[in-house]
């Protein structure tokens, strides 16, 4: 008997990375592919794959997620994060296929103090954002198994988010950030245990899915450097224009997933201490 298909596109990045780790081979098939195996952009490149394959769970983690390269080409920016969000979810239905299509708290705009919930409108102000929101109407319009995923700020050890922060500590003994910047920080493994959860749920539609809690950019390295038994200073980046093109408020709740008792993520500081243990990052 054929095993069914989990197709992750976009398998290079931090969530398809983790979910690669975290799927069980024995259990699905596994196909991984990045733009060079399958361009989500051209319709007739995910149309041959999806019929050849047939994946019974679609994961679309592939997106221009770099803001300043959106601002500068929003062309490329759209193409991606939209038109090829709106490829995979008409070839999910006609393979009646369960999608996962990963989404940002960059969908609104950051002008409050309160973390988004699923029932807040959504006005984004970056390309990025702007993007990516429609992404989520394409998938709404034209899947009919999805679950949309909006995720506040991701790390892994493929982007090095947390590695970086312990680099320059040691190095040079201060560690350069953003002012002001509030979010939820999540590790990519725990979003891939929360995804392996939901394959085998019909419950579908839109979560915030971070972890529980929020903190400013200034409290999580100061935690980072808690968990490495490292000191260090912090200095604030000067890089006024990199620093503009991301929502100063990135904090998102789960309501949705709260109220339906579906999942519950871990506290963020909690979190963050799993990963660095797992990753032999901490010293305590």
């Amino acid at each position: 008997m054929r095993q069914d298909v989990i197709w992750i596109s976009g398998a290079s990045g931090r969530l398809g990375q983790a979910l690669t780790r975290q799927l069980d081979p024995l259990e699905a098939e596994i196909i991984a592919t990045d733009k060079n195996e399958v361009d989500i952009t051209d319709i007739n490149q995910v149309n041959r794959f999806v019929d050849r394959n047939r994946p019974k769970v679609i994961i679309n983690s592939s997106g221009l997620s770099n803001r300043e390269k959106c601002e500068e080409n929003p062309d490329a920016a759209y193409l991606l994060n939209t038109i090829g969000a709106k490829h995979i979810a008409i070839a999910s239905s006609r393979v009646k296929a369960k999608l996962f299509q990963l989404s940002t708290a960059d969908v609104f705009d950051g002008n409050t103090i309160h973390p988004y919930k699923e029932i807040d409108s959504p006005k984004p102000n970056t390309v990025y954002g702007k993007s990516k929101y429609l992404g989520e109407q394409m998938v709404r319009y034209f899947a009919h198994r999805y679950f949309i995923l909006r995720v506040s700020r991701l790390y892994s050890k493929e982007n090095s988010f947390v590695e970086e922060i312990i680099r320059q500590a040691k190095e040079t003994g201060k560690v350069e950030i953003a002012r002001g910047q509030f979010f939820s920080p999540t590790p990519a493994y725990e979003l891939a245990q929360f995804i392996i959860r939901l394959m085998i749920s019909s419950n579908y539609g839109l979560y915030h899915a971070s972890s529980e809690g929020y903190c400013s950019m200034e409290e999580f390295v100061h935690k980072i450097l808690k968990y490495a038994n490292l000191k260090a200073q912090i200095v604030y980046s000067k890089n006024r224009e990199a620093v503009s093109l991301r929502p100063f408020f990135r904090a998102i709740d789960n309501y949705a997933l709260n109220l339906i008792k579906t999942y519950e993520f871990a506290d963020w500081d909690q979190a963050l201490k799993k990963y660095m243990e797992m990753e032999g990052l901490s010293e305590i």
